[in-house]
């Protein structure tokens, strides 16, 4: 289910997993396709995989969602959404590339907010806001 490479510093998670805890961990966290979350997830950069599901906050320096996936809350620096997420809240020190099909509810970017295609957001705030697509 969990595999941990401490010379690479990568966790990974195999797919179709169902993670209870909180998740913390000093480098990146790769997970599968159709992992569920119902706890947070802290590292250095997290790379989800399509159609997972995050309960908690997903914070790190880097946040990679997957197409189709689902989460609560994102805190980063650089955030990418895939094709049709769905979430609640992000918010990021600096970029936010979202593409097509995703529904968010608030985004805050400190720097560039991207939107590819078609997307519902609810409220976005940030320095230089880009659609286009």
């Amino acid at each position: 289910m969990i595999r941990i490479d401490r010379k690479n510093m990568v966790l990974s998670i195999k797919s179709g997993s169902v993670i209870t805890r909180n998740i913390r961990f000093e480098g990146t966290v790769v997970a599968g396709i159709n992992c569920s979350f119902l706890g947070s997830i802290e590292a250095r950069e997290v790379n989800l995989g399509r159609g997972c599901v995050v309960g908690g906050v997903i914070r790190a320096e880097e946040v990679t969602v997957g197409a189709y996936s689902e989460f609560n809350e994102i805190r980063a620096e650089d955030v990418v959404l895939l094709s049709r997420c769905r979430g609640n809240r992000i918010v990021a020190e600096s970029d936010v590339r979202i593409s097509r099909g995703c529904e968010v509810g608030e985004v805050v970017a400190g720097n560039r907010l991207l939107i590819e295609g078609n997307s519902k957001i609810g409220k976005m705030e940030a320095r230089k806001i880009i659609a286009y697509g």
